[in-house]
């Protein structure tokens, strides 16, 4: 079983952690493990010495000083099936590696390069079953703005938002400001179109802080979105597995914030004792079941299943949804095709512990390579036996 962390994304870390989780629970389900860590580079490096949380947490961790560890990458070409390994000289002479493969790839790599559908799309060409949601799932739970556009056409609710690339806004950035403040009313919350963990989210009350949001969610993602922000309301979030798909408990986030930040979803809970550095989401403060009427509970949950279903997910997913207590409108936020940690905290309260969970997902991961290799994807067509086609002669596709 090959586990893939890190990852050249701004969730680097995040991803890390997440890895070294579900490392543990595969140890505990009885799999033998290929650590995988990507760098923030892009680099792939593969061995056991990866296993080990403490040495990510040190300030001079240096993956080229580990001993049995290699720089490898996974050839497009599905008749390789073994990782390439590249030569690597090691004080004066060159290192020498075994030969190193899995049969199931298992990514845990959140955000760009990883949760986006680029790794998944990898993992397609070179034919091998992998753990999660696929290329075009991945890529739409990724992109907050087409995620949206399912949704609405699914009936579910989401909240609206107008869209500015990079490009778009040095070329005009006044045109832009002046079409969100003719779109809603302060506040405003601005997110990066491809991103997670909250990272270069940003709530604004004045047309300065707008812009300075903007510029900075500009620096992390090409595009970004921007929508009314709520003044009243609750997180709720809820994890699928599937399928066939079936929603866990629900969690009530909580925090001082306004909103709930990559500092609150990962550090607090670290600060305040609770797991360390290897905790994760599970750090965070939330309440679990959330404390919410019976009809809201089943509503979320409904919705969750519906949203998995809507874009195609496959294995874990935790979605994440808005309550405006003022009307008791519910919006879905966001769908997580790769969670932080998981979401194994909700599972757990569900009855499903962390071990139980990684092979639900490995058996999904199995049977989807299954009835995907008894597709034929070739056809006799015999063109290229044929004649040199005649002037202005079109083959239509």
């Amino acid at each position: 079983m090959a586990v893939l962390f890190g990852g050249r994304s701004a969730e680097h870390e995040v991803s890390v952690i997440t890895g070294h989780q579900v490392m543990d629970a595969l140890e505990a389900a009885g799999y033998a493990l290929l650590p995988i860590y990507i760098s923030k580079e892009g680099e792939w490096y593969a061995g056991q010495p990866l296993h080990n949380m403490q040495q990510y947490t040190a300030p001079s961790f240096d993956v080229n000083e580990l001993q049995d560890v290699y720089r490898v990458s996974l050839s497009p070409d599905r008749s390789i099936r073994q990782l390439v390994l590249h030569p690597r000289r090691r004080r004066g002479w060159f290192q020498k590696a075994p030969r190193l493969w899995a049969d199931i790839f298992f990514p845990t790599v959140h955000g760009s390069f990883g949760e986006d559908g680029t790794l998944q799309g990898l993992f397609e060409l070179a034919d091998v079953a992998y753990v999660g949601s696929d290329t075009l799932a991945s890529a739409i739970g990724m992109d907050k703005v087409r995620m949206k556009a399912v949704y609405r056409d699914a009936d579910i609710p989401v909240l609206d938002c107008l869209v500015v690339s990079r490009m778009e806004w040095q070329r005009d950035s006044e045109a832009f400001v002046a079409r969100v403040e003719d779109f809603c009313d302060y506040p405003l919350i601005v997110k990066p179109v491809c991103l997670g963990s909250s990272i270069g989210v940003s709530r604004c009350d004045s047309v300065s802080a707008l812009r300075e949001a903007i510029e900075a969610a500009l620096l992390l993602n090409e595009r970004v979105l921007v929508e009314r922000a709520l003044v009243h309301f609750t997180e709720i979030n809820c994890a699928v597995l599937g399928p066939p798909e079936q929603a866990s408990v629900c969690e009530q986030p909580y925090t001082p914030e306004a909103i709930l930040s990559f500092d609150a979803k990962y550090r607090q809970g670290a600060k305040a004792g609770v797991g360390g550095n290897k905790a994760g989401m599970a750090s965070l403060g939330r309440l679990v079941p959330a404390p919410i009427a019976a009809e809201l509970t089943a509503r979320v949950q409904e919705l969750s299943i519906r949203a998995f279903g809507a874009i195609g997910a496959t294995g874990v997913a935790r979605v994440d949804f808005l309550f405006e207590t003022q009307g008791e409108k519910l919006y879905l936020n966001e769908i997580n095709t790769m969670p932080g940690s998981l979401a194994f905290y909700l599972w757990e309260a569900s009855g499903i512990p962390f071990d139980e969970l990684v092979t639900r997902v490995i058996t999904l991961a199995v049977e989807r390579h299954q009835i995907h290799s008894a597709t034929q994807f070739s056809f006799a067509a015999n063109l290229l036996q044929r004649t040199e086609p005649r002037p202005g002669t079109h083959y239509n596709r």
